[in-house]
């Protein structure tokens, strides 16, 4: 996962802070994994299920609401979509492409030959 380094003084982070605390910033982080493993930006599961998933203690839908007021998340029917998520972590998808494909593709250019180190006489 690609965190920015100015998630911490992002108003996003800011306003999330606010509506949830530190708890709802880790469960953030936490639903960025489920992400990540899953490889997809939607979780297709109720707020029940996403706060277990992101270890929220509190109300489910404090977490909800908390995640779509502050901008990082939307509600689209039953799916819960992490903004922006896949297009912050575009190298990890182009990773995931490149490894059904075999990894990297292959340049056709020889390698230049590293000249041996020797002794100088």
């Amino acid at each position: 996962m690609i965190l920015s380094p100015d998630f911490p003084d992002h108003y996003k982070t800011k306003i999330l802070l606010r509506l949830a605390g530190h708890a709802g910033v880790f469960s953030l982080l936490k639903l960025w994994s489920q992400c990540q493993f899953r490889k997809c930006e939607r979780i297709e599961k109720p707020a029940e299920i996403v706060a277990a998933i992101a270890d929220w203690e509190g109300d489910p839908m404090q977490l909800e609401n908390a995640l779509v007021e502050s901008g990082y998340a939307r509600r689209e029917g039953d799916a819960l979509v992490l903004h922006q998520w896949q297009d912050q972590n575009k190298r990890l998808f182009s990773n995931y492409k490149n490894g059904k494909k075999g990894g990297r593709p292959k340049s056709d250019a020889p390698k230049p030959q590293k000249k041996p180190v020797g002794m100088r006489l």
